[in-house]
């Protein structure tokens, strides 16, 4: 096995060489604002890969790029995006089925799945069958996965990495991009290891001024089978001295806007600091009134307006209705909306690089 990796990555590169100087690429066309990252919020290295997982190539170099995700976890950010060949018919089943698991919380998980059980479906004409035994396996809804496979959000979302791949001249899987510069796929992992390491240490490194005074508020109401959760509850309020996060929390006895004091902090950071976990539930989220298929993936921006449902179903006018009720109030902390009131107080709440202005 070892030796037909090595034959496999040898075959698929050209050749060995550093990130070339060339003009660095725009960033929105290798990280779209709904992809999914890999990696620390403070990581300053950022490995985009365009991949296939049919291809044998991809799935050898998922065996690096997963070490070295896992090696330099704090500095380094992993995002994948789609390019099915058509040449490999079950490119495009597998990338359904890991948006389709995505949707549900598991993206990482299911692309894991499938690039490492690559041999047992590539071939195989019921690889769907396949992937709907992988979501059971991950713990997943089963109905909603395969309704999600189908589903036209899914195939948007492998159509627009496509269409940004091909606009960058992706022409071959895998082809990755470090740092918004392209590069040659490196020859072996200590290979790859050498332009991870050199891209740490030319990454610039934010201030300590930008850190401290980073502070957004967003909104959000969550549903849990129809019942909300009243985050205004003592468990879920976090005190000076007594934070259940510290960059991601509420405070104040306020339960319908949260503080966010650093920048990449994520709403699974928020939810995992209150002991809430919604695996195993149908779950959907809706950010200013739309679908998010990132889920606790997001990365909350200021002023957002966010509705989490777990559980349970509800009509399309029940729906527009729960999203209405997300409050507004966040403007209010951010002094955006003056015409509302001089801002309330705050409790300064969080650690070193924080505050409360």
């Amino acid at each position: 096995m070892i030796l037909a990796t090595v034959v496999i990555i040898a075959g698929a590169v050209f050749a060995f060489s550093r990130p070339t100087n060339a003009p660095k690429i725009d960033p929105k066309l290798l990280v779209a604002e709904d992809s999914y990252k890999l990696g620390s919020p403070s990581a300053t290295v950022t490995l985009v890969e365009f991949g296939d997982y049919q291809c044998p190539a991809c799935s050898a170099y998922h065996t690096v790029v997963k070490r070295l995700t896992e090696t330099y976890k704090e500095s380094l950010t992993l995002v994948f995006r789609n390019f099915p060949l058509p040449s490999h018919p079950n490119a495009l089943p597998a990338a359904r089925a890991v948006e389709a698991a995505g949707l549900q919380g598991k993206f990482w998980e299911m692309y894991d799945k499938v690039y490492e059980t690559q041999a047992e479906w590539s071939t195989e004409k019921n690889a769907a069958e396949i992937f709907a035994g992988y979501a059971k396996d991950l713990g997943l809804d089963g109905e909603k996965f395969s309704k999600d496979m189908k589903s036209d959000a899914v195939q948007k979302r492998i159509d627009r990495d496509i269409n940004d791949a091909n606009v960058l001249g992706v022409n071959a899987t895998p082809t990755f991009y470090l740092n918004n510069e392209k590069i040659q796929n490196p020859a072996s992992f200590e290979d790859f290891e050498t332009l991870i390491k050199a891209a740490i240490l030319n990454a610039p490194q934010p201030s300590a001024s930008d850190e401290a005074s980073y502070h957004i508020h967003a909104n959000i109401r969550v549903l849990v089978d129809g019942t909300p959760v009243n985050f205004s509850e003592s468990k879920y309020q976090s005190k000076e001295g007594e934070e259940l996060h510290e960059y991601i929390h509420f405070h104040d006895g306020i339960g319908n806007v949260f503080h966010v004091h650093k920048k990449g902090m994520k709403l699974s950071d928020l939810f995992g600091s209150l002991g809430m976990n919604f695996s195993g539930k149908p779950f959907a989220m809706y950010v200013n009134g739309k679908l998010q298929s990132l889920n606790e993936a997001y990365e909350p921006q200021d002023l957002d307006r966010i509705l989490v449902v777990s559980g349970g179903s509800m009509s399309d006018t029940a729906l527009q209705s729960q999203i209405a009720a997300v409050s507004d109030d966040a403007c209010i902390y951010s002094e955006k909306c003056p015409e509302r009131g001089t801002p309330p107080s705050e409790e300064c709440v969080g650690g070193l690089g924080t505050n409360c202005e």
